[in-house]
């Protein structure tokens, strides 16, 4: 009996260890986790560490192998990821926009995309954006304020978060001209080094849509607070 039940817990360990394996691969293949990130090694690890202790029961020097070697490429795949992270540094102003908008973004993906872009201090009347004209760029206001214009009305003013989000990966034609109001601090990027960074990183690209989609949600979210309180005092 003792030894009937010693090999049950081996074999389920076993099985716990193929289901994160077939799991983490699933979720890699849907997008969910990233090859690059710390979440996939991890399971990796223990899914490996597990396999392996149920070989105790039922030895295959092949698979035993596999385990081992797996298990080695994990740590030494976490140990690249925490020297990497731990040796990116940002600016202050770098780090402003990475927590508003990019909050998911890897230090090192986050360094190879500032890096393709510039920091610009824009005077008032720049124009950023031009309604009906295809967007070129993407910014992000750290500082300033820029007006939406739409129709030759501005509808309003914003003073923080991405410009130019919704079209400029497909360069897609701009729903409202940008116009910047006053001195402003921005870091502005090229749709087509967007796109290139995008076609050869996938998690890249997943990343930045998430980071744009959510400032987008923001700012729906305080446009649609300002035009309820200026409705109640009316």
């Amino acid at each position: 009996m003792e030894y009937f039940l010693k090999d049950q817990v081996f074999n389920a360990a076993g099985l716990a260890g193929v289901v994160l394996y077939l799991g983490s691969y699933a979720l890699l293949q849907a997008g969910i986790l990233r090859g690059s990130g710390y979440t996939y090694a991890i399971l990796n690890l223990f899914a490996s560490c597990l396999v392996l202790i149920s070989l105790t029961v039922a030895f295959n020097l092949s698979s035993a192998i596999i385990q081992v070697s797996w298990i080695v490429i994990s740590l030494m795949g976490i140990a690249r990821l925490a020297w990497i992270n731990g040796h990116v540094r940002f600016s202050a102003e770098e780090n402003a926009m990475l927590q508003q908008v990019f909050a998911d973004m890897p230090p090192p993906i986050a360094r190879r995309f500032l890096n393709r872009g510039n920091w610009v201090d824009a005077a008032g009347g720049t124009i950023l954006t031009e309604e009906g004209v295809p967007v070129a760029n993407l910014y992000y206001l750290a500082d300033g304020k820029a007006e939406i214009i739409s129709g030759e009305q501005v509808i309003c003013t914003i003073t923080s978060g991405l410009i130019g989000e919704m079209n400029v990966l497909s360069g897609g034609e701009a729903s409202a001209t940008v116009r910047i109001a006053a001195t402003s601090r921005l870091f502005v990027i090229s749709g087509d080094t967007l796109r290139g960074l995008s076609a050869r990183d996938p998690d890249f690209r997943i990343l930045l849509e998430k980071g744009m989609s959510r400032d987008t949600g923001r700012k729906l979210m305080s446009a649609n607070a300002r035009w309820s309180a200026q409705a109640a005092t009316n």
